[in-house]
Formats: C-alpha cells, structure tokens, sequence
C-alpha cells in the first residue's frame, strides 16, 4: 500500500491550498504534522521569492528571491541553498521522529538545488511515516520522475473538479496510510 501521496497539478491550480487545508483537517483531528512549506514572498502586489518554513517550529528562511545577486537562478530567482538545507533538513528529519504526517511543499527545482534536501526526501519517503508532498506537475525526468516512478507513490491530481474534495480524501489516506 502505498504510504506517499504526491499532488500534482498545473501551477496556480490549488496544490498548496489542498495541502494547508489538509493540514488543517489533520491537525482539528489531533494528528502531529510536520515538514516544510513554501509560502510566496509578495511585495506591492508581486511575487517576489519564496519562504521556507518548518511547520513545527514556525522558523522560516528566505529560501529564493529575484533580488539575491548569488545562488543558483531558478527563473527569475536566486535559490539560497543553505536556507533551504537549514529548514528542510531540521523540518523534514525532526516530522519523521515525532510527526504521524510529514507535509512537503513542494518538490520543485528550487528545493532541488539543495542536495540534502534531496537526501533528507529519500530518507522521508523510504520512512514509515505517511509523506504528503506537493510535485511539480508533468515532470518526469531526474529527482522528479524518479519520486513519481515510485511504488509507494500514490498521485493525486488538483483539478476544478477535484480541488474542493482534496484535503477530505488526503484525510482519509493519511487515516488509512
């Protein structure tokens, strides 16, 4: 049975939304969650970089921005690799010890600059805790298609029909996981 759910869906389709709102379910009904999120940075209005943030402790990071001069360029964005090694591995590690759910959002070329954030996803999805992630959609080669091409991987898809009625069925496969 497989103990990773995987949400994929065009950007701007409601993958995080499903996930905070999963969150949220899992939380209401006494579950322990944790992991790392990635909330947009906005300044008048505009995206300008991204957070990375441990759900547990609430500590966060600058994790890319379009106004850091060094690190890798992902679009319009410089990544912070150690931001993102400093976050995700504390998050990640400390949801497989003492978590019933980790949450990752999202598996995407920013995170995958950083090589332990990569390992730190191994060792989340080879666990026996439940792994909820967000994926970026249609990628199937490297890091991406190799966590896709998983036996243990279950995908769901966010689309109009199913956004509404998504954290309800990430419930129940965490209940069930």
């Amino acid at each position: 049975m497989p103990r990773n759910a995987l949400v994929t869906g065009p950007p701007r389709s409601g993958k995080t939304t499903a996930l905070e709102r999963t969150v949220s379910l899992l939380r209401d009904r006494g579950y322990a969650v944790g992991g790392v999120t990635a909330p947009e940075i906005r300044e008048n209005g505009e995206r300008v970089g991204f957070e990375i943030v441990d759900l547990a402790s609430s500590d966060r990071e600058t994790m890319a921005h379009v106004a850091f001069d060094d690190g890798p360029a992902v679009g319009t964005y410089r990544v912070d690799v150690s931001a993102v090694d400093r976050i995700s591995e504390q998050a990640i590690f400390s949801a497989i010890y003492d978590a019933d759910c980790v949450v990752i959002d999202e598996i995407a070329p920013m995170e995958l600059e950083s090589e332990r954030f990569v390992r730190t996803l191994d060792r989340a999805l080879e666990s026996a805790v439940p792994v909820l992630a967000a994926i970026k959609y249609r990628s199937e080669r490297g890091v991406l298609g190799d966590v896709k091409g998983r036996d243990d991987v279950e995908v769901f898809e966010v689309t109009p029909e199913t956004r509404d009625d998504l954290p309800e069925a990430l419930l129940e496969w965490v209940r069930s996981a």
